[in-house]
């Protein structure tokens, strides 16, 4: 009966600790479920691919596509979704798992404007935040985005766009929307300028602020977010982080983006 009842014991701590890890039940095999957009996706994909890897695990993932934001968060926070690169908020940081590493060596922190082609000249004039704010010019930002925070504490003028944020781009280009702008990560940039030719990517500034996007984890999977926590700050203190970025996103400092050579507008965080 004692051997009987600690077998019994013993099965229910393994169900339970398969249960409470699903991500990794399999012996060495992390399973992800990721979403986002084609670029953002395939990038956490692959920085976690690498960084759990170096800790000697292998890596499934079930690519689940695109899915705006505002949905992909509640998936997220429901365990449909188990982790996805986003800018910290304070809602974010207590809804989800943050894992406190940079994980694009804070390109996301630099943010490139498009705007519409005939404005151009009047950003010509901009040497500062004070100059920029003289021009009375409105952001149009996802309501979700922790962008909105930063720019209203650096009292610049934003419209927030609820549901799809993607309809910016043609609020933008359109005019008379409220809308004069749209900011973008430097490597978020570089990949979209070709697939908006009614925008154009303005030629001479940098918004600048030191954070960096995070990986956030669903709360429903912990054990996932241990695992991934001590996995990109390795990968950070090794320098994989920045030579993947570097890599994946290197066109930054390549025409139109070249990002090293231009004017930098420092921004405070709130």
């Amino acid at each position: 009966m004692r051997i009987i009842g600690f077998r019994t014991a013993a099965l229910c701590f393994i169900f339970a600790c398969a249960s409470f890890f699903p991500a990794f039940a399999e012996k060495g095999t992390v399973k992800l479920r990721l979403a986002g957009s084609p670029v953002a996706l395939e990038y956490i994909s692959l920085l976690l691919t690498r960084a759990l890897e170096a800790q000697g695990y292998s890596v499934k993932i079930d690519n689940l596509g695109y899915i705006p934001t505002t949905r992909l968060e509640v998936m997220l926070k429901d365990g449909d979704v188990s982790a996805y690169i986003l800018g910290e908020t304070p809602e974010r940081m207590e809804k989800f798992l943050p894992v406190r590493v940079s994980c694009t060596d804070n390109l996301m922190g630099h943010r490139i404007l498009f705007i519409r082609p005939e404005d151009q000249p009047l950003y010509d004039t901009v040497k500062t935040l004070e100059d920029f704010k003289a021009l009375g010019k409105t952001a149009g930002m996802g309501e979700a985005w922790g962008d909105v925070l930063i720019w209203r504490k650096n009292g610049l003028a934003v419209q927030t766009q609820p549901g799809e944020w993607k309809h910016l781009y043609n609020m933008v280009a359109a005019g008379g929307r409220g809308v004069d702008y749209l900011s973008r990560g430097a490597q978020e940039m570089a990949a979209e300028w070709r697939e908006h030719p009614e925008l154009a990517v303005e030629k001479n500034l940098v918004f600048v602020y030191p954070r960096d996007h995070l990986v956030f984890v669903t709360p429903r999977e912990p054990g996932l977010h241990a695992l991934l926590e001590k996995a990109l700050q390795e990968a950070e203190s090794s320098g994989l982080i920045r030579d993947l970025a570097l890599d994946f996103y290197g066109s930054v400092y390549e025409p139109p983006v070249n990002l090293k050579e231009r004017i930098i507008i420092p921004l405070e965080l709130p």
